[in-house]
């Protein structure tokens, strides 16, 4: 994935250009290269590393209304964005909504676009299964963070024998249809619980011809849930998730990071102006320049980010 940095104010266009040439980062555009946007604020699992289980009280909830989404996809639809992904921190297949989301999503977006949803499985159905496909839906990544009933119970505190059976009739489906997406990748967060199941769950998935992957665990769920990290924990630095991504809770509200699930740092509300003026309103990017400096007072959701 390219990376990016944020240029100094009053940059020219040339110095920009020169930049990126010679140190291989994209300056941060005028609007940005990936939405992510949560519809629906609930979800199914209660994993060991998500406030969903720890904090649960905390979470702001909300339902986007229908007239909001199509704001935000039509706005997307006059730029240049790589990828839309209406989820975040939830579980995207609690709203049932979502094959005709995704569905005016690809109406509405040039051909390039792709769209992503992250998801448990839980919920996948054949029928849930097929609705996605045929919305147009480029990729699907499942969270599958176990790989006995135990171990996986303990961590997403959801039915094992479930998940898989529905993981391997959505392929089914797929090759039933003949459809060559959405792109399936099956991702684990390595924790000290599910480490020594990891070799297991390479084979496993190898063997069904799916891309696995296996993440680094963060402090999403607060300091607390790093005892489960599998390695010691490091604090993030010269982050630039918030110089391409742009990320938006239920009611329109942009905060800085997909981290921030308590939504402390909001930069504005789409519902209320845009996406673009948002992103290059001069509060935004004062703080990512305070980020750059490293000055925390306006942003302790990054002074204690660590993986």
């Amino acid at each position: 994935m390219a990376r990016y940095y944020m240029p100094a104010e009053g940059d020219s266009y040339l110095k920009k250009v020169w930049t990126w040439a010679t140190t291989g980062k994209r300056f941060r555009p005028s609007f940005p290269r990936t939405i992510e946007f949560q519809t629906l604020s609930t979800c199914n699992a209660k994993c060991i590393f998500c406030p969903h289980k720890h904090s649960p009280k905390d979470i702001p909830h909300g339902r986007m209304d229908d007239a909001l989404f199509r704001k935000i996809v039509d706005e997307c639809a006059r730029h240049f964005v790589g990828r839309v992904s209406p989820y975040l921190t939830n579980e995207p297949l609690m709203d049932k909504r979502m094959p005709e989301m995704l569905r005016y999503i690809h109406d509405k977006m040039p051909f390039f676009t792709k769209s992503k949803i992250n998801t448990n499985a839980a919920l996948l159905t054949e029928e849930t299964g097929e609705a996605l496909i045929r919305a147009g839906l480029t990729h699907l990544w499942i969270s599958v963070n176990g790989y006995s009933p135990e171990t996986y119970r303990t961590s997403m505190d959801l039915d094992l024998d479930r998940t898989l059976t529905n993981i391997d009739t959505f392929l089914a489906t797929k090759r039933r249809l003949g459809a060559k997406n959405p792109k399936v990748i099956v991702t684990t967060v390595e924790t000290n619980i599910v480490k020594p199941e990891l070799d297991y769950a390479r084979k496993y998935w190898k063997e069904r011809d799916i891309v696995f992957k296996v993440h680094a665990m963060d402090n999403r769920a607060g300091a607390d849930s790093l005892t489960f990290k599998a390695s010691k924990p490091k604090l993030k630095r010269n982050c630039d998730l918030f110089l391409k991504q742009a990320y938006i809770v239920e009611n329109g509200d942009m905060i800085i990071c997909c981290h921030d699930w308590k939504q402390t740092v909001k930069v504005g509300n789409v519902a209320e102006t845009s996406i673009k003026e948002v992103w290059n309103s001069r509060y935004f990017t004062d703080l990512i320049r305070d980020y750059v400096r490293g000055d925390y007072s306006r942003l302790g959701i990054c002074a204690k980010c660590s993986s």
